[in-house]
């Protein structure tokens, strides 16, 4: 178990399971919430997407930024798999539009994420 994990346990404070950093991993980019998406990662977070490699807090920051101008991207989540500090992520990635809220397209997508002392480290999409 982490050392962080360890202290938090000692001191009667029930960290939040891997699964559940995920699930918050997920809903914080979901809702556009780039501060507490920011929280939640490593110093050392390495985001692996189709276009590139994102290193260390300011770059995952700016990654999360991205937005598109008529869209919001959410992740609906199907399944989470959690073993030990990995958790794959079963979701629908769906593309909603911002005035009406509609579902404008969605698509089945697996995310793999890392976590260390209690932040993720690593986040990997991958389609299908």
């Amino acid at each position: 178990m982490a050392q962080a994990a360890q202290l938090r346990k000692a001191r009667g404070v029930t960290a939040p399971s891997n699964a559940e950093l995920a699930r918050q991993v997920l809903t914080a980019l979901s809702r556009g919430d780039v501060s507490a998406f920011v929280a939640l990662v490593h110093p050392e977070i390495e985001i692996h997407t189709a276009r590139g490699v994102y290193r260390g807090r300011d770059e995952a920051e700016e990654w999360a930024h991205k937005k598109y101008e008529h869209l919001q991207r959410h992740f609906a989540i199907d399944r989470l798999d959690a073993r030990g500090d990995e958790v794959v992520a079963r979701v629908r990635t769906q593309y909603v539009w911002r005035e009406s809220g509609l579902v404008g397209d969605e698509e089945q997508a697996a995310i793999d994420l890392a976590f260390a002392d209690g932040k993720l480290v690593r986040w990997a999409f991958r389609e299908g």
